[in-house]
């Protein structure tokens, strides 16, 4: 096997954007196999990717200030073990690509909201909401990010911006962002169980924060921001999505499920979405595009997903504020939804219905937070971990029971 030499810093170049967005790929690629952690430094060091690399021992996760201080990729063994996130590199390559209106993924990015909605900052003011007109605000898609302090295992970052909604408020801001690898002991006291010796871990949390910098108060007259943080991983038939639910009545606690986002463009979950009763599962495989959203009110606060092809199961959770907070809505519905908003969505890349064309094989999981009403100076933060285990199925069969009651035969889609 070749080796590839770690390098601490690879140079970067370019930018962020939506997962939502990067339909059609042309390519016939049923492959689950991933790129080795080693081949995607090489990638970036080739194509002038500014990317760090931060970690313990073989667990490594590599951020990039150019590209907004997101996780691009991580491992849990090193240079010669698989590369977990997903990240476009065709548009890394094509320089002169529409930052702005394209995909270029990565694990875990800090995205400003609301995508959709009364107040989305997707679209200028007065656009009809349709993908011609979606365009990411610059300064977390096209433009770098401050890099403020670095350590073995930490780095900081920050960006000052304008944003402008559908309405024409705006907003000035300052984006703070920390990203911090966890060790085994780290990850065993935040899930409060015990990892098993023989399974390999990559673990690591992003504390994202904005700040009103302008000299009023955010208020829903003019409209409200919301911090997401939003991961995209490799999918493959073997992908399955599942995220606990809090059970009761509708009446008091609303649908379990929000689906057929894309409704409108011919995609359908039909067939792909299962409603347990305690959790819902959708598969991760770029067959279909569909989304789906989980209120706050249902949110157990943790979404796994497991890649039976690759034994790799990954957990994330995030802090859930306490009490009853308004949500904003991340999907293009064509009716407002209020403050009803999804406190988790997931999104599953796949051709239109419409076309034959393949996709880029990826999925997404996205947290949010609530609305922000922030008065000037004032601060809020939303905090993500994501854990990647590695090992047999018994043992990841484990973890999954321990924190969601989920057996290993349901994470592979047994009972379908």
């Amino acid at each position: 096997m070749k080796i590839f030499k770690l390098t601490a810093s690879i140079a970067v170049a370019t930018a962020l954007s939506s997962c939502g967005l990067i339909n059609e790929a042309g390519v016939d690629d049923e492959s689950a196999r991933l790129s080795l952690f080693g081949q995607d430094l090489s990638f970036f060091s080739k194509y002038g990717v500014d990317a760090t690399v931060i970690g313990q021992g073989d667990s490594l996760v590599v951020v990039s200030a150019a590209m907004q201080g997101r996780v691009l990729t991580s491992t849990y063994g090193g240079v010669e073990a698989p590369s977990i996130g997903w990240f476009n590199k065709r548009l890394m390559v094509n320089k002169e690509a529409d930052k702005q209106a394209k995909d270029f993924g990565g694990e875990d990015r800090f995205w400003i909201g609301p995508q959709g909605g009364d107040f989305s900052v997707f679209f200028a003011n007065g656009a009809i909401m349709n993908e011609e007109n979606w365009r990411i605000p610059a300064d977390f898609s096209s433009e770098p990010w401050k890099l403020v302090a670095k350590n073995q295992s930490q780095v900081k970052f920050e960006r000052t911006a304008e944003i402008e909604n559908i309405k024409g408020s705006k907003f000035k801001v300052r984006a703070q962002r920390e990203v911090s690898v966890l060790s085994r002991k780290n990850v065993g006291e935040i899930l409060g169980i015990d990892i098993p010796d023989s399974l390999d871990i990559v673990a690591y949390q992003s504390f994202n924060s904005l700040t009103n910098l302008g000299d009023k108060q955010w208020t829903p007259d003019g409209g409200l921001l919301n911090i997401s943080v939003q991961s995209c991983f490799n999918a493959n038939k073997g992908v399955r999505i599942f995220v606990p639910y809090r059970p009761g009545d509708p009446a008091q606690l609303g649908d379990i499920v929000r689906d057929n986002y894309f409704e409108s463009s011919g995609a359908s979950t039909s067939g792909r979405l299962v409603i347990a009763p305690d959790f819902v599962q959708v598969k991760g495989d770029a067959m279909n595009m569909f989304g789906i959203g989980i209120t706050p009110r249902r949110s157990e606060g943790i979404v796994l997903s497991y890649d039976a092809s690759n034994n790799i199961l990954t957990v994330i959770m995030y802090i859930k504020p306490s009490g009853m907070r308004s949500y904003l809505p991340n999907s293009w519905r064509g009716i407002s939804e209020g403050f009803n908003g999804d406190a988790i969505s997931i999104y599953n890349n796949g051709p239109m219905a419409r076309t034959s064309m393949r996709a880029e094989k990826f999925y997404e999981i996205s947290t949010h937070s609530p609305a922000l009403a922030l008065a000037p100076n004032k601060s809020q933060f939303h905090l993500q971990r994501t854990f990647h285990f590695h090992g047999s199925e018994h043992d990841l069969g484990i973890i999954s029971y321990k924190l969601a009651n989920i057996s290993i035969s349901q994470m592979r889609g047994d009972a379908e």
